[in-house]
């Protein structure tokens, strides 16, 4: 730029630094002399449109750069800047001071555009740095689908590699995400809206991850995703249901939950007009192994009946302790002769295995009533009323023994 200003045997460009000193930046073929600090006088740095030196002190540095003493001087200022051109020759050029004007004003505008993409590649730098500190997986992929940015912890998620980091691969990696866990119509959706925000949830080696998905149009504009490692939650969720729909001591469902399956079953049952049992086991005399081994025998009968019974059940049966030592079993797809045969298979595997308490191997019998779905108009209460009416009966008929209701 300085080399185009015609008919001058030096240009500058000058930044104040304090005061009357000045530095120069840039000098037509005078390199040595840049960084160097000098005082100049605010005639020297502010002078009338093209005026002569003969009465002006002079700097050093400035004869020497011209080799002589310049005969003429000119200096514009670089607007919304520090920095001032200089011009020095020996006679006084035409079209100079336009030349100047010129140059300066060029000068300026490219210095405003160094200094904002400066600005901006700062500000981009902060940003990388930021995302590559978030603790959590993160995309950015921005609006014009040319750039995006990506943390560690989000390549490894998406399986990229450190060099992977293109938007056609990051995009790649993502759409495959999103069709790996079958949400073939979310990428539908994403696709026929750019803007469209989404959540939904990945699974990927043992691990659960809330994906959260949304434009952004501020500042930066385009989509980002971030990914949350929910698994910990997820597994504190389940410890949380099951401890509030089991029974603690057996792992059976405790009353509230088999109640909410009963119904669920009997619905369907009705529905589809297929058969269902209920079974309700009440162990002989427990009271009694209690009052002579004590509760910590127990409790150990309990839950060894209970492993006793869960063993004969199949994966659609539900097993509910209904309550001390009574159990419930609730038999999908079963009439009452299958129920029979389970019941009398379960009271004579639990009679013939006593329990080992420590003390003692101690006996246990079972008294077992049961009742069927008479019709589509049986209701939970009344299945209920005439299992538990046919247990009575196998209790009042000397225990140990399945009676069926009518």
């Amino acid at each position: 730029m300085l080399q185009a200003i015609e008919g001058v045997e030096v240009a500058l460009l000058l930044a104040h630094v304090d005061g009357p000193f000045f530095e120069i930046v840039e000098a037509t073929g005078a390199g040595k002399t840049v960084g160097s600090c000098i005082a100049l006088a605010p005639e020297v740095t502010f002078p009338p449109a093209g005026r002569s030196t003969s009465d002006l002190r002079m700097p050093t540095a400035f004869t020497l750069m011209s080799d002589k003493r310049p005969s003429w001087i000119g200096a514009k200022q670089l607007t919304g800047t520090g920095l001032r051109l200089v011009a020095l020759c020996s006679h006084n050029p035409p079209l100079l001071e336009s030349q100047l004007e010129a140059a300066a004003a060029t000068m300026a505008e490219l210095d405003r555009h160094g200094a904002k993409s400066e600005l901006e590649r700062l500000q981009q730098d902060r940003i990388s740095a930021l995302i590559r500190s978030l603790p959590v997986p993160f995309v950015f992929v921005d609006a014009p689908a040319t750039d995006a940015l990506i943390n560690a912890d989000a390549r490894s998620l998406l399986k990229l590699s450190s060099t992977e980091v293109g938007v056609e691969q990051i995009a790649s990696a993502l759409r495959h995400l999103i069709q790996s866990q079958g949400n073939a119509a979310l990428h539908h959706q994403l696709t026929a809206d750019p803007r469209a925000a989404a959540i939904f949830y990945a699974h990927d080696h043992g691990r659960t991850y809330k994906v959260d998905t949304q434009w952004i149009d501020d500042g930066l504009e385009g989509r980002i995703w971030t990914f949350h490692d929910i698994t910990e939650e997820r597994r504190l969720e389940e410890e949380l249901r099951v401890l509030a729909s089991t029974d603690h001591l057996t792992g059976a469902l405790n009353r509230r939950a088999f109640q909410l399956a009963f119904k669920s079953e009997i619905a369907r049952c009705r529905r589809y007009g297929v058969p269902l049992s209920l079974i309700m086991l009440d162990l002989d005399h427990f009271k009694r192994v209690n009052d002579t081994y004590g509760h910590q025998a127990g409790d150990m009968i309990l839950r060894e009946a209970s492993n006793l019974i869960r063993s004969s059940l199949r994966d659609s049966d539900i097993f509910c302790r209904f309550g001390g030592e009574e159990f419930a079993l609730l038999l999908p797809h079963t009439g009452m002769d299958e129920g029979r045969v389970l019941a009398e298979r379960l009271r004579y595997a639990i009679a013939e295995k006593p329990v080992d308490v420590g003390s003692a191997m101690v006996p246990i019998t079972t008294s077992v009533g049961i009742a069927a779905l008479l019709s589509p108009t049986d209701s939970i209460d009344t299945m209920m009323r005439r299992a538990d009416e046919a247990l009575y009966a196998a209790k009042a008929g000397g225990r140990n023994q399945t009676v069926s209701a009518p």
